[in-house]
């Protein structure tokens, strides 16, 4: 039997069930990657994380390779032809069975909801996989029988459902027969870089994502509690962008971790839960997604937040969006997400809340431009992010929780260190001032003056908030 593996989000050989069921059950194997031009661009993607999946689709051409299982990527302009071009390359090279894991955008599912319809048509099999989750969306519910929209719930039912059997992990593809494929795909996705990100940052492929778990793991994670605020410590696993295209699984990163925690959840070592809790966290994201389709389309999840009125001020969103706001701390998070595709998350919640409260701007222009530059941009978890800081979304901070970005500073950067790396022009700044530099200082360190008043602008976001309330 001849099999067809599409990938989407699932790059990898090591625990990818659609891979390894396909293995089982044929003989000959093609692996299929399909970009969609149109979509790529209106889902906000980056630049830089195509740059990565290229790179990451390469490494694994290579792997598959040497199983005798070749590799097909093309380039194509919606996801409208995605069903005929399947069903016409499914028939050309004689598959009796196509395999994916699904995604959880409402155009994804429409999407996949059309091929499977197609290759009914077509009289080929199908089957498809939850492998981003360990537990299958929408099956952790309230007693009331709903899904959950506050994260602590989700994770106590989470965690009492859960069993180490939900870790089974199929590693080992077999050799299998050549397959001399017919091509029926025209374009081959072509690249041009276009961001100014250090690619050495994060090097490509299923033994680069392991090798950094494995480091984060043997060295960091003991100290991730208290460690994860600070954003100059290296005291994340900045496995996200792995995670985000599927180079290594929320499965894999759960199982080693309880290998060195004797297989506890909530007891032992306080950073590994606390690691944990985050990879429950994007489970908990994606459920909402899958449960809540308006955060697909541009809607905040609380619906009463629909009428809150916005401000759109040009000026301020560019110097917000350039590192120019006259905030150390906003700017040199800024800087980080340009040069490196990637933000620090403490940073993330205080940038955005900066963005939606004391600027007052809509969060989903914040949201799309996170996801235009971050290599690790993941809808789900990018969503989420954005409606909790915005307080219009699940588990939302109240919206008189408003994080000072001066204060932030203070306390997760107390010497300015993150901010000396990405604005070396402050480095002459004392402890204090670098935090919030004096009008004195301003045009002699070449350093733009705040954009807003803290304090004013506070009190007009609870205003706004209260009046829509």
């Amino acid at each position: 039997m001849n099999g067809l593996v599409w990938l989407r989000s699932d790059l990898r050989l090591d625990d990818n069930p659609a891979l390894s069921i396909a293995d089982n059950e044929c003989e000959k194997i093609v692996c299929l990657y399909l970009l969609s031009e149109e979509e790529w661009k209106t889902h906000n993607n980056a630049n830089v994380k195509l740059d990565f999946i290229t790179q990451n689709l390469s490494n694994l051409s290579k792997g598959l390779k040497k199983l005798n299982i070749p590799l097909i990527t093309a380039s194509i302009k919606n996801f409208d032809s995605i069903p005929n071009q399947i069903a016409e390359f499914s028939k050309s090279n004689n598959i009796s069975k196509c395999y994916w894991s699904n995604e959880f955008g409402i155009d994804e599912h429409e999407r996949d909801q059309k091929v499977q319809n197609m290759l009914e048509i077509s009289q080929i099999d199908y089957q498809f996989f939850d492998e981003q989750i360990v537990f299958k969306p929408g099956t952790l519910l309230t007693g009331q029988g709903k899904p959950f929209s506050v994260f602590t719930p989700f994770k106590k039912k989470w965690i009492e459902n859960f069993s180490i059997d939900h870790l089974e992990i199929e590693s080992d593809i077999t050799v299998k027969k050549n397959f001399n494929v017919i091509n029926t795909f025209n374009n081959e996705i072509s690249f041009v870089q276009d961001h100014d990100v250090d690619m050495s940052l994060w090097p490509a492929g299923e033994l680069a994502a392991k090798t950094r778990l494995e480091n984060f793991l043997n060295h960091k994670v003991s100290n991730y509690s208290k460690d994860r605020n600070d954003p100059i410590l290296d005291g994340t696993s900045r496995i996200s962008p792995y995670l985000a295209v599927g180079v290594i699984s929320n499965r894999r990163c759960i199982l080693e971790a309880l290998k060195l925690n004797n297989f506890e959840l909530q007891a032992g070592n306080k950073g590994i839960c606390k690691w944990i809790d985050e990879i429950i966290w994007r489970e908990f994201y994606k459920n909402i997604m899958h449960s809540f389709p308006r955060v697909s389309m541009n809607q905040p999840f609380n619906m009463s937040t629909k009428s809150i009125q916005w401000r759109y001020n040009e000026e301020e969103i560019k110097a917000w969006k350039d590192g120019k706001t006259g905030f150390p701390l906003i700017d040199a998070a800024m800087l980080q997400l340009k040069y490196e595709g990637w933000m620090h998350n403490r940073l993330r919640m205080v940038v955005a809340m900066f963005f939606t409260k004391n600027l007052l701007h809509d969060w989903r222009i914040g949201e799309a431009f996170f996801m235009e530059n971050l290599i690790d941009g993941d809808f789900a978890s990018n969503n989420g992010g954005w409606q909790w800081s915005a307080s219009t979304g699940t588990d939302a901070a109240p919206y008189f929780r408003i994080f000072n970005p001066v204060t932030q500073s203070q306390n997760f950067d107390s010497e300015g260190r993150f901010i000396k790396k990405y604005l070396p022009q402050l480095a002459s700044l004392n402890d204090r001032e670098i935090h919030l530099p004096s009008p004195e200082h301003l045009y002699e360190i070449n350093y733009p003056s705040q954009i807003v008043d803290l304090k004013s602008s506070r009190l007009r976001a609870i205003e706004v908030f209260k009046a829509n309330k």
